[in-house]
């Protein structure tokens, strides 16, 4: 078993204080992708709920939106019923407000706690599977967890 990068502690961390207990898995391949994931993990795509980090403009804000894998973001969707004005985040900003790589962006452990948004999608499963802190772990946790941990809305992001 691999060591635990500080990353990944600092979510297992952020977790216990919100009262959920998870295993991160360090995987030998990489999970930057939705597909790499659940390759690594044999589940379907579908229950990689994979972090989009955003910059809102209006209120200078980081917002992170738990997205189904094969899913996208559509802004102006997401705009109108968030009222919300966002743009995706390039990797210097993700790694500068959030502590973690692209690819690797936990639910917790932000340097700077986003604004949380949930594509509703996910909510059709019990468990889902989120990147861990670094490219290449991930760990599952049920789906009610996650959203009672970051309080994120739930919403029609298509």
């Amino acid at each position: 078993m691999k060591k635990k990068h500080n990353s990944q502690i600092k979510v297992v961390e952020a977790f216990k204080e919100k009262g959920v207990d998870i295993e991160i898995l360090n995987l030998d391949v990489s999970t930057k992708t939705s597909q790499e994931a659940a390759d690594a993990v044999g589940c379907d795509i579908k229950q990689i709920a994979k972090s989009i980090v955003f910059y809102e403009k209006k209120e200078e804000k980081l917002v992170q939106i738990f997205v189904s894998g094969p899913n996208r973001v559509n802004a102006e969707t997401f705009q109108k019923q968030t009222n919300l004005n966002i743009e995706k985040a390039d990797a210097d900003f993700v790694r500068e407000n959030t502590g973690f790589a692209i690819g690797g962006v936990a639910p917790l452990g932000h340097k700077n706690i986003p604004l949380y948004f949930f594509d509703e999608t996910l909510a059709e499963f019990d468990e889902l599977w989120c990147a861990g802190g670094t490219p290449s772990s991930l760990f599952i946790l049920k789906t009610e967890d996650l959203l009672r941990a970051t309080e994120a809305e739930s919403i029609n992001i298509l």
